[in-house]
């Protein structure tokens, strides 16, 4: 079967869809050329194609090798010592997956922010469509609700990120999902001192301590980081604990335990400002945000307890609990209800049950509960002072789910498929009636392997995504409960693939079209100034194309990420405008990233970052466009014996750009500035 290619014009934009067809036919084509091959010729079985050391993933919940899963996912890995991050924003590590786009690195009192092909673009603080898993064990709440500034930066081993939405593995708000892996890989017993400075009057300082065994094993860790920040206003502390231990009883029964503790006693909001004030002064706060002293003040424990047995080769057991306490104190830039005081209780669980009646078949049944309660109360901010109360109630989520996933692996491809059903129930103690959101999800995939070089696949999942109770008790009406016009977005995502393993580097080229509807969007009224309310926004369209390369050869390591997204409103009325069309706000339509870092014998290193935003909306409207940028970072290091030394210029070209978009703001207030050139290096003793 031939297959001719179109010329296709290099200027993306103005020529996606064209080109977008012309791929997907392709690749249809492919799919059906091999497949036909493949019956009438045969092939060896798919065990003998799989390389023996490749790793296996678990973020699609069966654990199977990279190159075979029927989803498109980036994995990365870190070393121990970690001389080339700075550690001081996950975004850090993040970069270099095509499809995913990070802002807010310098506001802490916000937190990273997320989005994975659109999804998570809309949160005003915080993590929201995506989920977290750290370590086995969720990170993100029942309602949808994630946070990152509990996480030991300095201890992560590898990650995952799961690009499209996977609620038939995650449940609720799996527009993707980010999965973490901290130290858990070491020969001997070690002790690591870490201490790292900066501009702005940065430092970072940490300890780790990696202690083992014949069956025990564990990793203790303490950082401690502060900064003055770049812009005005916007200081922060914070420290970090966290502990792991494992146990074998024997060679098929493990027992896993965790704690952190993270305490935040500060960390300033400097706000969004417009355009005219960021020309004026970009290092500026927004004069309300300093009169109201916004801040937030954060402490947070967590423990999780993991337990794994394999009754016989062919049955296998996996179990978890845990529990999670948070408290919240923040100021805001205005006076009713501009102080929050949040206590959230949250734990949950669950059991997993592995069968394999074959050795080419594979079944897994999952049951999981969780339940979150937030007490809620805001009084009057009177000059950073709390006033009156002006709300005081609690907020109850709770979840449990049942799941069942099938994998066959043939002569020539896996088929895997999920079903996954969640019953959650939500409501306050103001309201008697409670709300069901009951839903149900599926998936299916499959992949070609008759070709060891060549791999393609096809999958088709879909999601939901419920408002997170903090979105829900944001109530534009002024009422006690709920938003009552706030309801779950659902997705339904198609993705085809192909990935190539050859001697110049492994290459994965993705397209996706992904259908959702009853869009979460953020945006500001009037009275309410910086304080972020929700919408339902009808439907919207997103079509993308994603490409990832790696190479590593000696002691070099290439590393490059492009991604295309044309993501629009499908159906929107706002008010009496129709809004079908435009962009959604908060995400550019392309990024590029490269990288490249060579270890030299003699224990020096060097590494370049190289990265390219393209422009971002910032509004439903379409009305403020933020031009594209391009950034470039320098690392190196030196080894010697047991002391390292690193530095970094972040910014090296000294690049005016935004750290990030706040979307739908009032008054145009849009922008937090990013710094400009900045520097930071540090010295590490390991013994």
């Amino acid at each position: 079967l031939k297959i001719i290619i179109p010329v296709i014009s290099l200027r993306p934009i103005i020529n996606f869809k064209i080109m977008y067809k012309h791929i997907c036919c392709i690749i249809i084509i492919c799919f059906i050329n091999l497949f036909f091959s493949t019956l009438l010729f045969g092939q060896d079985t798919l065990q003998q194609k799989i390389a023996l050391k490749e790793i296996t993933l678990d973020a699609a919940r069966i654990k199977s090798p990279k190159s075979i899963l029927p989803f498109a996912l980036t994995y990365k890995t870190f070393p121990q010592t970690q001389l080339n991050n700075a550690q001081n924003s996950l975004q850090d590590y993040l970069q270099g997956v095509p499809g995913l786009f990070a802002q807010n690195t310098q506001n802490f009192a916000q937190d990273l922010r997320v989005s994975i092909r659109g999804f998570g673009a809309r949160s005003a603080f915080g993590i929201r469509g995506i989920q977290l898993i750290v370590d086995g064990i969720p990170e993100t709440t029942p309602d949808g609700q994630g946070q990152l500034d509990n996480l030991p930066l300095g201890l992560i081993q590898s990650l995952t990120v799961l690009r499209g939405p996977a609620s038939t593995f995650y449940g609720n708000a799996a527009g993707g999902v980010i999965q973490i892996n901290t130290l858990s890989d070491f020969e001997d017993d070690f002790v690591r001192f870490r201490a790292q400075g900066g501009s702005f009057s940065s430092s970072n300082l940490s300890a780790t301590v990696g202690l083992k065994n014949n069956k025990t094993k564990a990793v203790l860790y303490q950082n401690l980081s502060q900064s003055d920040g770049y812009r005005d206003h916007s200081r922060y502390k914070q420290q970090v604990f966290n502990a792991r231990i494992w146990h074998d009883f024997s060679s098929k029964s493990k027992l896993s335990f965790q704690f952190n503790y993270t305490n935040s006693p500060y960390a300033f909001d400097a706000g969004g400002i417009n355009l005219e004030s960021v020309i004026e002064n970009r290092r500026q706060a927004r004069l309300q945000n300093k009169s109201f002293e916004t801040y937030e003040s954060i402490e947070h424990f967590k423990t999780g307890l993991q337990w794994e047995k394999a009754f016989s080769k062919n049955l296998s057991f996996n179990s978890y609990l845990f529990y999670a306490y948070r408290d919240f104190k923040g100021r805001l830039p205005f006076e009713f209800g501009g102080l929050v005081d949040l206590v959230r209780d949250y734990y949950g669980g669950g059991a997993v049950v592995e069968y394999q009646p074959k050795e080419y078949h594979r079944i897994q049944f999952r049951v999981s509960f969780a339940d979150q309660t937030d007490h809620r109360k805001r009084f009057k901010n009177i000059a950073g002072e709390a006033g009156d109360i002006t709300l005081d109630q609690k907020e109850l989520f709770d979840n449990k789910s049942i799941s069942l996933l099938d994998e066959y692996r043939l002569s020539f491809g896996i088929l895997r498929a999920g079903l996954r059903f969640d019953k959650q129930q939500l409501g306050t103690n103001l309201v008697e009636s409670k709300k069901n959101l009951d839903v149900l999800n599926y998936s299916l995939g499959f992949t070609y392997t008759d070709l060891v070089d060549h791999i393609f696949f096809a999958s088709f999942a879909t999601s939901f995504e419920t408002p997170t109770l903090s979105e829900l008790s944001a109530n534009p009406f002024g009422e006690v409960g709920f938003n009552p016009d706030l309801t779950s977005a659902q997705a339904r995502n198609f993705e085809l693939g192909w990935r190539y393993n050859s001697s110049f580097g492994q290459l994965e080229t993705t397209l996706y079209d992904i259908r959702t509807k009853n869009e979460l969007i953020s945006y500001e009224l009037e009275d309410f100034p910086t304080r972020t309310f929700y919408r339902n926004a009808g439907k919207t369209n997103r079509k993308g194309i994603e490409v990832q390369w790696e190479l590593r050869k000696k002691g070099w390591h290439w590393l490059a990420a492009f991604n295309y997204a044309a993501i629009e409103f499908d159906d929107y009325q706002l008010e009496e405008k129709n809004l079908s069309g435009n962009k959604l706000p908060g995400i550019p339509q392309q990024q590029f990233f490269a990288s490249s870092s060579y270890n030299f014998s003699n224990g020096w290193g060097i590494m370049s970052l190289n990265q390219y935003c393209g422009s971002i909306y910032s509004d439903d409207s379409n009305q403020n466009k933020i031009s594209p940028y391009f950034l470039s970072n320098l690392k190196a290091w030196k080894s010697l014996n047991d002391f390292e030394f690193f530095a970094g210029i972040n910014n090296l070209f000294d690049r005016k750009y935004n750290d990030n978009i706040r979307i739908n703001a009032w008054g145009k207030r849009y922008y937090e500035p990013a710094p400009m050139r900045n520097f930071y290096f540090g010295i590490s003793y390991t013994f």
